[in-house]
């Protein structure tokens, strides 16, 4: 793999790429709300139950993705599993910047322009993970390097969106990412050997949080 392939998976996964990303919370914002999180402890165990879930849902998708499995199928299951519209939308959203940017910048991938006009044709809807997983095998990035870096970029994401919720100090905060790192990169490693089958797994708490996030009064993030 050459450097220029991993700093092009740095560049998709930082929260500058103008995707929108930083733009959702999904679901996290409900739990603050709801004085269910409301110090970094609680961050703590938020981050370590996404982690749990993290192979068979973002993580898995993208793997699959890489790994050459039928777009049209692990799309569709994928869009199903998403139960709360907010992430299922939010999710499309991302990839269809994605997709923007990658037509108008040297962000270049033929496995991700298929997608695209897949998902221009209505045949897939479009999802960011498995636009992340075919961007990574255009790149000739190793699998689980790349994505311990998404994995990495979800996980900081979370981390920021709560220490702005909460709020908490960005100390705080760094505290908590820190003491993931081996999660994440257990994570990225479990997502290698994920099944079709297993996609969709999840905590039903995070599901219902995201669903709740759609009718609260007063919110920072669209998910």
């Amino acid at each position: 793999m050459s450097n220029i392939g991993l700093l092009k998976i740095l560049q998709i996964c930082d929260s500058l790429f103008p995707v929108g990303s930083f733009t959702l919370s999904n679901g996290l914002e409900t739990y603050v709300q709801k004085n269910i999180i409301t110090c970094a402890q609680h961050l703590q165990e938020y981050l370590d139950s996404y982690l749990c879930v993290l192979p068979y849902n973002e993580l898995g998708a993208a793997a699959l993705a890489y790994k050459g499995f039928d777009l049209c199928l692990l799309d569709e299951i994928y869009n199903a599993c998403k139960a709360s519209m907010e992430i299922r939308n939010g999710s499309r959203r991302v990839a269809g910047r994605f997709f923007k940017v990658s037509e108008n910048t040297a962000v270049i991938s033929p496995r991700v322009d298929e997608y695209r006009k897949l998902a221009a044709s209505g045949k897939c809807v479009g999802h960011q993970p498995i636009a992340y997983g075919l961007f990574m095998r255009d790149t000739g990035t190793d699998l689980i390097q790349a994505l311990t870096v998404y994995g990495y970029s979800i996980c900081s994401a979370i981390v920021t969106n709560c220490v702005k919720l909460v709020p908490l100090s960005q100390l705080e905060g760094q505290r908590v990412l820190s003491e993931g790192l081996e999660k994440i990169s257990s994570a990225a490693e479990k997502a290698v050997n994920v099944t079709i089958d297993e996609i969709g797994i999840s905590g039903a708490g995070f599901d219902l949080r995201a669903m709740e996030h759609e009718y609260i009064y007063s919110r920072q993030y669209m998910s």
